[in-house]
């Protein structure tokens, strides 16, 4: 199969990035109706080492190329069908003909920032906020087993300057003994406001998320009254989700995620975001940037969602975890019941 044409030095020259070695299609008709690239034009993130695109909206349509790993392309409008088993399955159309599925691209922006000076001691929480950015050792030199992706979120723990003048901030790996070095313009600081709890006069126990497995749906109530609901992808294997009632005992708004030991589904994760835990062996709602098939089980057990989802659910749910703080338990928690509704 023949791979579609690639260009980087249009889109870096477009978006004045060039650090970040993004990668976008060549120019095609259609594309003009994207408009021009800016912070805020939609982009996406190819999530398959070969991401096929089909002539029609369909996975029993003919293919005529593919994008690879971690191609940055413009994204057009999401649209749906219905799969074979009655499934919805979100598209984008790239051109005439050429449609891939929206469930293997992660939507993404590509917004550099001012560089912040004075990091704590103690650190704060910073935010990837670029389509992707490389990953770098102390002394600048590339790390290429590594890259960072939007809505990543870190502790950052310090800011470098390095022989050539540019600044790096120092992220801390929270599963490891070392530490991370990025362009500090890919990350943006987490203010104290962002983080402020959500319905904070609302009763701890009249706070309740119901997780429905069937419907692969989160809603969350406050006296019985339903305020927020959003579809999430939980665990592939039955049983990984576990059904029966849980608490969000614990939270951070980080973490570096490696399989278990004997599990065949191997995956190295930083940078997760949003993590509230519902059981003591760490399953968990968090954000997710690896897949957008929502609605769909895909995980190994966890509850992926939205970014932007599990921010939500980590600000409103209890134990609330203070600005300056990685981690917090505590035995205040909301409720959750896993159920299997059809």
């Amino acid at each position: 199969m023949e791979k579609l044409e690639l260009t980087r030095r249009r889109f870096l020259q477009a978006i004045g990035f060039g650090a970040l070695s993004l990668t976008l299609p060549a120019p095609k008709p259609v594309e003009a109706r994207f408009g021009a690239i800016g912070p805020d034009t939609p982009l996406g993130r190819v999530l398959l080492h070969k991401l096929m695109v089909f002539d029609e909206p369909n996975l029993a349509s003919p293919t005529h190329g593919f994008y690879i790993y971690d191609d940055i392309i413009r994204l057009p409008k999401i649209f749906y069908t219905k799969s074979v088993n009655g499934k919805q399955l979100g598209w984008y159309q790239m051109g005439d003909n050429a449609f891939i599925q929206a469930g293997w691209v992660q939507p993404v922006y590509n917004r550099p920032n001012a560089i912040v000076d004075g990091i704590p001691e103690k650190g704060r929480l910073g935010e990837i906020t670029v389509g992707k950015t490389p990953v770098y050792y102390a002394d600048g030199a590339r790390n290429y087993m590594r890259t960072f992706y939007y809505e990543n979120t870190f502790w950052v723990i310090g800011k470098h300057i390095d022989p050539n003048g540019v600044p790096y901030y120092e992220l801390w790996d929270d599963l490891g003994s070392g530490s991370w070095f990025v362009r500090a313009s890919a990350v943006r600081m987490v203010s104290p406001e962002e983080l402020t709890p959500l319905s904070p006069d609302v009763a701890p126990d009249a706070k309740r998320v119901e997780l429905n497995l069937n419907h692969q749906r989160l809603r969350a109530f406050e006296y019985d009254r339903l305020v927020f609901e959003t579809i999430v992808a939980t665990g592939k294997i039955d049983g990984s989700t576990p059904v029966g009632r849980w608490s969000t005992s614990r939270k951070r708004p980080c973490r570096r995620m490696i399989n278990e030991p004997n599990n065949p589904n191997e995956y190295d994760l930083p940078g997760v975001p949003w993590v509230t835990y519902i059981t003591p062996e760490g399953v968990a709602f968090h954000g997710a940037y690896w897949h957008s098939n929502w609605g769909i089980p895909s995980s190994n057990g966890c509850i992926n969602m939205r970014p932007m989802d599990a921010k939500w659910l980590y600000r409103w749910s209890l134990p609330t975890v203070p600005f300056d703080k990685y981690y917090e338990t505590s035995l205040q928690a909301t409720r959750v019941d896993v159920v299997a509704i059809p």
